[in-house]
């Protein structure tokens, strides 16, 4: 979807869903991209890239639209966001939880994840002790 305040395009980083936003988001934009990443939930997506790099919100009440769309996501999907600037500094004051992970590039995803972890799969939560790997019924 593209329009002269915004901008979103899908593709893909490491195998994973990524969502461009590129613009100004106002508070109408949220329904574009809440249906876009809702589509990914839908479609049993667990980890997702929110790329907005490229993205300023149109004051409080084009933020405030953005951190409802993550929060409508709910914890079954793991959301990393790429972020900058003044918009990342409102996405971690909105307190996402742990389901949203905040980066300042899509090449600090990369750089700063440890050999063990599982990264962007649907074990987005960190390795336990008592964790057990249950085989699938046939």
């Amino acid at each position: 979807m593209e329009s002269p305040e915004l901008s979103i395009s899908v593709g893909d980083l490491i195998g994973v869903p990524r969502v461009t936003l590129r613009g100004c988001m106002d508070s109408w934009h949220d329904q574009a991209v809440s249906g876009v990443l809702t589509a990914f939930r839908d479609q049993q997506a667990t980890s997702l890239v929110l790329d907005l790099a490229g993205l300023s919100f149109a004051g409080a009440e084009g933020a405030t639209s953005m951190v409802n769309v993550l929060r409508s996501l709910g914890p079954d999907m793991c959301v990393h966001v790429v972020a900058s600037g003044a918009s990342a500094t409102i996405l971690r004051r909105a307190g996402l939880g742990p389901s949203v992970r905040l980066y300042s590039s899509t090449d600090e995803i990369a750089e700063y994840l440890p050999a063990e972890e599982q990264f962007l799969t649907s074990r987005w939560l960190a390795s336990e002790p008592q964790d057990v790997e249950m085989p699938f019924a046939a």
